[in-house]
């Protein structure tokens, strides 16, 4: 028969509980970070030439309430471009209407630069808990 005793796991527990706090903060850093080719390829993909989108589209965090738990929105800021008016037509440009053809730009940047956003998010995260 063996026995072992393990001592410590008071100070283990608490050590990982700080670490997944400090772990939280570089989570939504890095990925933030890691959504910006992403976003680059999603303004050089609107087939809007007025540019209101184009401007309009940005990061954004998301509220979680689970703890290292973190989300990031890619897109157009509906509220945000002018005061004078919105830009609440991106999805119209993105999925098309009943008068128009669809002509994504989201879709296609994520496919994109999801490899790069990956390569991106991987490094930021080493770099935070090394």
């Amino acid at each position: 028969m063996i026995t072992a005793k393990f001592r410590g796991q008071a100070a283990l527990s608490a050590k990982l509980l700080k670490m997944q706090l400090e772990t939280s903060g570089a989570l939504a850093k890095a990925l933030k970070k890691a959504a910006e080719p992403i976003q680059d390829y999603a303004v050089g993909a609107v087939p809007v030439s007025s540019g209101g989108l184009a401007r309009s589209i940005t990061i954004r965090q998301m509220k979680s309430t689970a703890q290292a738990h973190e989300r990031v929105r890619i897109g157009p800021a509906w509220a945000v471009y002018k005061t004078s008016g919105v830009v609440e037509y991106g999805r119209f440009v993105e999925y098309g209407t009943s008068k128009m053809a669809a002509r994504p730009f989201l879709r296609p940047a994520f496919d994109a630069g999801k490899k790069e956003a990956l390569r991106i998010f991987k490094a930021e995260m080493k770099k935070a808990v090394t």
